[in-house]
């Protein structure tokens, strides 16, 4: 698929001919960021919760999330807000002209584990789906912290999530006594075995039955994590096998030395699945929800570059409850998340971004998807120089 951007009148002109011809009628919203007002998240209010019926934010979008630690409205004047829609960051827009949703995270150690940062931008489907397959372009800034650092804490980002939301409470209560659920995310995550694929899947309805255990997954319980809500620990090289399109194996081709990723790769790190830091990613994600309570015929995919990397056709998403209502339906979407990030000095006052663009919501997996052809620049790079630091 060609690298490009859809300019604000394509837009304007696909969403004519949805709404006149259902033409395309299976894209239910698209978002490239290029006619949105300038914002941030601390532009109007600094409420750590902000809702469009209440709060000026981005046009078509429900709520957003933020807290910042280190930000012009925390009083660090040189740094930035978790989130910012801006021209003036045309160098982070996939057309190097328009503008992206920019997400800044912050490192802190407050001492346990605390995550630090936050930045969501959430759209709300109140007529819900069945099903959903949602994909979005995304680039990591030059000082992203592309590996692991001896001795210090694991990196994490939850960077994408698409849920069910009962409509009641928040929208971001997302535990086992909140209200949303079933729920698949997609976190960025380094740690001491490198870039993992950083999955995490939850059951409903709306947070009944909220853990997947090893036993309730039977296609990919083997990478759940013993002991976590539903986390799947998995590696690029080693656990994918089987997982891409008609059971094949994952064609992922490393960005830093070229040709695929393999069991014999050395260590895949950061750059070798997003490539350096002018390189732009293309994922997509697929749910849809078992056809009824307690069946395990639910699906999860993931692709990357349109190609298929992880799949299970076995998630029991809903399972019987006695105290929700079980028809529960795809309907929340949210970019963004919250950081579990301690790898600098607090008085370093680190922040580092990525930018996300050109997404698009629709009801089924368009055809490019799983063609012959990898989106995108997926061409080797050389790798980054080391992250050096100084840990006081």
């Amino acid at each position: 698929m060609a690298n490009f951007k859809v300019s604000s009148g394509l837009g304007f002109i696909a969403g004519t001919l949805m709404a006149t011809t259902g033409a395309w009628a299976d894209v239910i919203f698209e978002e490239n960021f290029d006619s949105q007002p300038d914002w941030t998240s601390a532009m109007h209010s600094t409420d750590t919760v902000q809702r469009a019926a209440t709060h000026i934010i981005p046009k078509g979008w429900y709520s957003i999330r933020q807290a910042p630690q280190w930000a012009p409205s925390k009083g660090y004047a040189k740094k930035h807000e978790a989130i910012e829609i801006l021209a003036s960051n045309a160098d982070k827009s996939r057309n190097g002209s328009g503008k992206s949703f920019v997400s800044y995270r912050d490192s802190y150690d407050a001492g346990w584990n605390y995550w630090a940062s936050e930045s969501i931008l959430l759209k709300y489907l109140p007529e819900g789906y069945d099903q959903l397959y949602v994909e979005f372009w995304i680039r990591f800034g030059p000082n992203w912290t592309r590996t692991k650092v001896e001795g210090l804490a694991s990196a994490t980002s939850k960077i994408f999530r698409v849920s069910s939301w009962s409509g009641d409470g928040s929208e971001y209560g997302a535990f086992s006594d909140g209200n949303i659920g079933p729920i698949a995310l997609w976190d960025h995550k380094l740690n001491n075995y490198g870039m993992r694929v950083g999955l995490a899947l939850r059951g409903g309805p709306h947070s009944d039955n909220y853990k997947f255990t090893k036993e309730d997954i039977s296609d990919l319980g083997r990478f759940i994590t013993a002991g976590s809500l539903g986390d799947l620990n998995m590696s690029y090289k080693s656990s994918l096998a089987g997982l891409g399109k008609d059971g094949s194996d994952p064609k992922i081709v490393d960005r830093v030395n070229g040709g695929y990723i393999t069991k014999n790769s050395e260590k895949i790190e950061h750059d070798n699945i997003f490539g350096p830091d002018d390189s732009w990613t293309k994922l997509g994600f697929f749910v849809k929800m078992n056809s009824a309570p307690n069946v395990k015929d639910g699906e999860f995919r993931m692709f990357l570059s349109d190609q298929q990397i992880v799949v299970s056709t076995k998630v029991p998403w809903i399972r019987s409850s006695m105290s929700r209502d079980e028809d529960a339906k795809w309907n929340l979407v949210a970019i963004g998340g919250n950081d579990f990030f301690q790898t600098y000095p607090n008085e370093s006052r680190h922040e580092e971004w990525y930018s996300i663009d050109d997404i698009v919501i629709r009801t089924d997996i368009p055809d490019y998807v799983n063609s012959d052809v990898s989106a995108g620049d997926v061409k080797p790079a050389s790798p980054n120089s080391p992250i050096k630091l100084q840990v006081r």
